[in-house]
């Protein structure tokens, strides 16, 4: 009878591991975005958060400026997880080369990684998008020419929105406003979102793209020699 005893503990402890397992691939991963343009100032900012908050990342450009030929960025990284919180400051350059580069750069991993697409919209059938808010006043001086603008720019939403929503599941009604000024010339713009994706899925998604990777010519390797190429 005394043999049994181990063996409930470690079924207890089983099921208990499955129980928490279960939970963790069910927890959601949240994903919230902003960016706000007035006047001449700009500023973006996101937001990852996992694990019930156990694991946080987040991005913020608080400037951003237009030179004429290039953009300069602030940007602030800061990652916090268990046992563990980094925060860096950086200062980058933006220019038409570089967004060329870019290009390039991605063409040259599409053409190697097989069906990368289709990769990209099975994992977004995944995300769900719980908030849209975009807001947005333009002005040109001329109530025609604002008029015009202001139409252009509900075009752009309304076609944004229809493409998104066939990629993602939409929880929420979108929520979209285009004001004209007619009195001068203005351009102000505010955009929110809140997505999220089971952290099982995130994981799933992940594994699939690294089996992908692998599978191409030169493996993982070649992915890096692209990415961190000057």
């Amino acid at each position: 009878m005394m043999l049994s005893y181990p063996y409930g503990w470690i079924t207890a402890a089983g099921l208990f591991f499955l129980l928490i397992l279960t939970v963790v691939l069910n927890s959601q991963v949240v994903i919230k975005g902003h960016m706000r343009r007035v006047g001449d100032k700009d500023d973006a900012e996101l937001n990852i958060k996992a694990l019930f908050g156990i694991i946080r990342y987040r991005i913020k450009v608080p400037i951003m400026q237009f030179t004429g030929t290039s953009v300069q960025l602030k940007e602030q990284v800061s990652t916090t997880g268990a046992g563990f919180d980094s925060w860096k400051q950086f200062h980058k350059e933006i220019d038409a080369e570089k967004v060329v580069n870019a290009i390039d750069k991605f063409k040259s991993i599409l053409e190697i990684t097989r069906n990368l697409t289709g990769w990209v919209r099975l994992t977004l059938t995944k995300v769900r998008l719980d908030e849209w808010n975009w807001s947005t006043s333009v002005g040109t001086g001329d109530a025609m020419w604002t008029a015009m603008a202001t139409g252009l720019v509900w075009s752009v939403k309304t076609s944004i929105i229809g493409v998104l929503s066939q990629m993602v599941k939409l929880k929420a009604e979108p929520k979209m406003n285009v004001q004209p000024i007619y009195q001068r010339s203005a351009f102000t713009t505010e955009w929110s979102c809140i997505a999220q994706i089971r952290f099982g899925y995130a994981i799933l998604a992940g594994l699939q793209l690294l089996v992908r990777m692998k599978k191409m010519k030169g493996g993982v390797k070649a992915w890096q020699n692209i990415l961190f190429k000057a």
